[in-house]
């Protein structure tokens, strides 16, 4: 039986929200195991949670136009060399990762950004700034890549190509979007990070706001119109990281068939009651220009909490949910993620009306909110 809607889930980490949508619409809900034969015709909508759905649906779908747009956008190098015909003069180049352990670092266009040419989240990805900071960036992200290997599958992050790109200074913005059936860009969200220091590439805190919509949505429509001029997608979901610099938008990673990750992408429901997938898929266009003339102070986030990679989870006895809740002013939910395969245990949805309260809350040593497990000692 063909459908006009699909929804795939990785149970690992739902959104509750989500969920809830897909049963007030009637929505098919697939899993990344489902045995279920998929027909798409090639005006199916179709959203994932998360990149591991995006096998089941190279398994069941390859030549669908979804899976052919996906496997270019999930391949860094192929989405830079069609983003480099707006941003002509940007550095990439594409390697193997045994290559880049034995690159001659003056060779390197300091300064530069290192990262699988399929990644997720922040893994692996590090800026270096100068000759002197090569090698342990390279070290660190063979590191990552061996410490991934049994928690992502090949789809999701590839350990065997790299890229080295130009790093570009400027304010970092993730947008959901996605593009409708004529092919034009329809901006659902637009967050803003805050980061720990010009190292810091964690995922720990994005934000948004009516000002942050308003110094972006207009750049970012602009940009992603001339970006589908050459990919020509239709009826397309994605997650987009961007740079707003001096050079004018240069795109950072995009990421297929979802929105930001983990259920972070609800953020925007409790900020400006939007529903990312239900606009989606019945869509709808936010009318943005009453939330910015409105200037409302308010500031809503979400604070990604993840085990500090020093600690191995297998260790941990206990985590004080509680105690952490506590740092926030206000908190719009509290979701407790359980989940063996990824380090994130808690994604907080927030409010409050200080930047302030953003710089205390991502210098927070998550460490102090792990209780570990008692070492037995044995008596000789």
């Amino acid at each position: 039986m063909e459908v006009a809607y699909i929804l795939i889930i990785d149970e690992k980490i739902i959104s509750p929200i989500l969920v809830q949508m897909a049963f007030n619409h009637h929505i098919p809900i697939y899993y990344t195991d489902d045995e279920r034969s998929l027909a798409l015709t090639q005006s199916t909508k179709l959203l994932t949670n998360s990149e591991s759905c995006l096998s089941l649906l190279e398994r069941k779908a390859p030549d669908h136009a979804h899976s052919k747009a996906s496997q270019l956008v999930k391949n860094k190098a192929r989405f830079r060399e069609i983003s480099a015909s707006i941003n002509q003069d940007y550095f990439f180049r594409l390697l193997s990762l045994d290559e880049l352990l034995h690159l001659e670092k003056d060779t390197v266009p300091f300064p530069v950004v290192i990262k699988p040419n399929k990644g997720y989240s922040s893994v692996g990805v590090y800026i270096v700034k100068n000759e002197h900071e090569w090698e342990q960036a390279v070290q660190g992200l063979y590191s990552d890549l061996l410490l991934s290997e049994g928690m992502y599958s090949d789809t999701v992050i590839d350990s065997e190509q790299i890229i080295i790109e130009e790093w570009i200074d400027g304010t970092e913005f993730a947008l959901d979007c996605y593009f409708d059936d004529a092919g034009e860009p329809v901006i659902l969200n637009a967050l803003k990070r805050r980061f720990l220091d010009d190292q810091d590439t964690s995922d720990r805190i994005y934000f948004t706001s009516a000002q942050v919509i308003d110094e972006i949505h207009a750049d970012a429509v602009k940009y992603l119109r001339s970006l589908n001029k050459r990919l020509n997608f239709t009826n397309y979901p994605f997650h987009i990281e961007i740079r707003k610099s001096t050079k004018g938008i240069v795109p950072i990673e995009m990421n297929p068939l979802r929105f930001a990750g983990a259920g972070t992408t609800d953020v925007s429901y409790y900020a400006y009651d939007i529903n990312a997938a239900e606009a989606y898929f019945l869509n709808e266009q936010p009318d943005w220009k009453p939330l910015i003339e409105r200037n409302d102070p308010a500031i809503y986030g979400f604070f990604c909490a993840e085990v500090p990679t020093q600690i191995s989870k297998s260790l941990i006895e206990d985590i004080h949910h509680e105690q952490l809740k506590q740092e926030f002013s206000e908190v719009l939910e509290y979701r407790v993620i359980d989940s063996a395969s990824d380090r994130a245990f808690a994604v907080i949805f927030f409010k409050t009306t200080s930047l302030a309260e953003l710089d205390y809350l991502v210098n927070l040593d998550l460490e102090s909110y792990i209780e570990l497990k008692k070492v037995k000692e044995t008596i000789k």
